[in-house]
């Protein structure tokens, strides 16, 4: 995978000017997008449900392995509207029924991937089933998920040895993902917030997917940005992840991660198209470098 050096960047000042815009964008928008896109079928109980939350949006999460899936946020919302709660509270009830369940979200879900080496179908039973399975496992050894996930103590060892480290979620999430489940279930402006409202904001853990490098390199905030080839030019997020993550800590001490996170995405999304992007429009338009070579996918 080639690094390719990006041409046009900001200085000192202009990379603490864009990461304080992305953390605003980010912040302002974060709670309403995920109730939009995901809560608003929920009554107020559930949403203040905790035990309930976590099942439901880790649902959302194993679906949603690219952090940028409606599909997968529109399954989970069929599935809820027929199944109610008692499909994510008493999973073994649906072992049996596993065959109807699966037939539901093929009418709404769409995996998204650059390569798929299985069958759409093969993929959705595959999520599907093991969300039910490691809930009904971990439920048992620990009595619930919030027990088992409050086990650890900040969200970064959730993520690297609660999740990650936990065999029957680590087969059904890719870090990305799990880094977006972190966030929702720990961000104190969101609805979980395990560790309750006082936890540090940059202990939350960035997701940075392609998109979020796509913008950050555009902007001229990266020097440089792994690609797949110079042909396409397309992100590689993955490889760029951890780097990204401890210069976003370098440049903004004490900033919230995960806002400056979604404040990107949330700009690579609606603004930041891979071709014709609307730079007019864009609340970076005053600061962005405008290196629209790179893309996301």
């Amino acid at each position: 995978m080639p690094t390719e050096t990006v041409p046009n960047t900001l200085n000192s000042q202009g990379k603490s000017n864009l990461l304080n815009m992305l953390e605003n964008i980010g912040s302002s928008n974060l709670a309403n997008d995920l109730m939009n896109t995901l809560l608003n079928v929920l009554n107020p109980n559930l949403l203040n449900n905790q035990e309930f939350l976590l099942r439901y949006l880790l649902l959302a999460a194993v679906l949603d392995q690219q952090a940028e899936s409606d599909s997968a946020r529109q399954t989970v919302k069929e599935i809820f509207r027929k199944y109610g709660d008692s499909f994510f509270m008493q999973p073994s009830n649906y072992f049996s029924d596993i065959h109807s369940v699966l037939h539901l979200a093929l009418e709404k879900y769409s995996p998204r991937s650059r390569v798929l080496r299985m069958k759409k179908e093969g993929i959705t039973f595959h999520r599907i089933g093991g969300f039910l399975l490691a809930i009904h496992s971990i439920s048992h050894r620990f009595g619930s998920l919030y027990r088992y996930f409050t086990r650890f103590e900040t969200p970064t060892t959730l993520l690297n040895k609660g999740i990650l480290g936990e065999p029957l979620l680590s087969g059904l999430l890719y870090e990305k993902a799990a880094r977006l489940y972190v966030g929702w279930i720990t961000h104190p402006q969101l609805f979980v917030k395990i560790y309750g409202n006082s936890i540090p904001k940059d202990s939350i853990p960035m997701v940075v997917n392609g998109h979020v490098t796509k913008v950050l390199a555009r902007t001229g905030f990266l020097d440089k940005v792994s690609v797949e080839n110079r042909e396409s030019m397309i992100v590689e997020a993955e490889r760029e992840r951890t780097r990204i993550e401890n210069m976003v800590k370098s440049v903004k001490p004490g900033g919230d991660l995960f806002s400056i996170d979604y404040g990107a995405f949330y700009i690579g999304m609606n603004y930041c198209y891979e071709q014709n992007p609307n730079c007019g429009k864009c609340p970076l338009n005053a600061i962005c470098r405008r290196n629209i070579i790179f893309r996301a996918y």
